[in-house]
């Protein structure tokens, strides 16, 4: 019984999916870090 052929075909693409999902958790991450210092520095500008 030969092993079924999704199996090695929908590895790299879940390896792809996860690497993408984790890529736009960081960047979202950092977005929310960083958001409370521009606003500060704008509103420091504004002034």
């Amino acid at each position: 019984m030969p092993p079924p052929a999704t199996r090695g075909t929908a590895r790299p693409r879940h390896r792809f999916l996860w690497f993408v999902a984790l890529w736009l958790l960081g960047v979202a991450g950092t977005a929310l870090l960083v958001l409370p210092f521009h606003l500060m520095i704008a509103a420091a500008m504004h002034h």
